[in-house]
């Protein structure tokens, strides 16, 4: 028998681990063209936390009450009848949140990486998580020698990413982060400051460490943040929408935070544009090498937050939404069958 977590109603407001249930079904057999997989760890993103919504256009793969929940994970093949996969493959992709499962190989990449860094940091750094941030940097930023940069949720997974990448080319860049151990953290990764956005006004450090203003501005929080960002950019300001985490789990949607500031990208030439990773399969392979030369050079780590057990994703899911999490969360849901790194 295999368990998985199944949708039991959509998140409407303030997201509820009882939104989903962990039932148990048969084990999955392949059939013609597909693959079946072990889980050892299961992603929890804030895109998790969307597609619970049941909204078709917030979802990469539409799935609904009575439904498996869809997620990123790190598995083994166990069953192939694919000729691009044979049993014992590490691989990266999108399949149902259970022990086991069927998985379109269209949504299956093999990573052979995997031994040489392990499967937490396949997650952490080599996955959708790595790729946002330098799709985010290099595409939708910009990014340029001399560029000031600062990251909002700059010690989480894909944020943390962003402000490595950024420092390794050499650009000063300012951290955003919650409470003093983070903002630590991402000042040891390569950040020159930081700002801890409860306890400090962020416009105000902004004006003061940044006087003539951002250039590049990868967010990840939105609200009161991107709007502090916004009366500090300068000219030509590029700022690149990766996520919204501030506005993602409100009880009530009057509560959302509406952005005063954007009359101020016109006089200062600004550039806001959002994205999703998917939109650039085609340049996958360019982003990897990126991240991988880094990580050979040392100028790249990842930071798990390892929740232990299938049982306990519904619960994770509050982790990323309420900050309390230290680096990309994932669930360990299974051990490699052959040690890894």
């Amino acid at each position: 028998m295999n368990r998985g977590w199944i949708v039991r109603e959509p998140v409407v407001g303030e997201y509820s681990p009882d939104c989903i249930d962990l039932q148990t079904r048969p084990a999955p057999v392949a059939a013609e063209g597909e693959v079946v997989v072990r889980t050892l760890l299961l992603s929890i993103d804030p895109t998790t936390r969307n597609w619970l919504t049941l909204d078709p256009a917030k979802q990469f793969i539409p799935f609904g009450v009575g439904d498996a929940v869809i997620g990123s994970a790190v598995g083994e093949v166990v069953e192939s009848r694919h000729p691009g996969f044979t049993a014992g493959d590490t691989v990266v992709g999108l399949w149902e949140c259970a022990e086991y499962a069927r998985a379109d190989p269209a949504l299956l990449e093999r990573r052979p990486e995997a031994a040489e860094v392990g499967d937490e940091a396949l997650l952490s750094v080599f996955s959708h998580v790595g790729r946002a941030a330098t799709i985010g940097l290099l595409e939708v930023a910009a990014l340029r020698d001399g560029d000031v940069v600062v990251v909002s949720g700059a010690a989480g997974a894909t944020g943390s990413i962003a402000v490595q990448l950024a420092a390794a080319r050499g650009n000063r860049v300012i951290a955003i982060a919650g409470g003093a151990e983070k903002c630590a953290y991402a000042r040891e990764i390569g950040a020159a400051e930081s700002i801890d956005y409860r306890s400090e006004d962020v416009a105000t450090r902004l004006g003061e460490l940044c006087p003539d203003g951002v250039d590049v501005y990868f967010d990840n929080v939105g609200g009161a943040t991107l709007d502090a960002v916004l009366a500090h950019m300068a000219v030509g300001c590029r700022i690149a929408l990766c996520g919204a985490m501030s506005q993602y789990d409100l009880s009530d949607p009057s509560e959302a935070y509406g952005v005063r500031n954007l009359p101020l990208m016109l006089w200062r030439r600004a550039r806001i544009e959002g994205y999703v990773v998917p939109d650039f399969a085609d340049r996958f392979a360019e982003f990897d090498d990126v991240l991988r030369q880094a990580w050979a050079d040392g100028g790249l780590r990842g930071r798990s937050h390892v929740v232990a057990g299938l049982e306990n994703a519904a619960t994770a899911v509050r982790i990323n939404l309420d900050g309390s999490n230290r680096g990309k969360v994932m669930v360990r849901v299974g051990e490699p069958s052959a040690p890894l790194a």
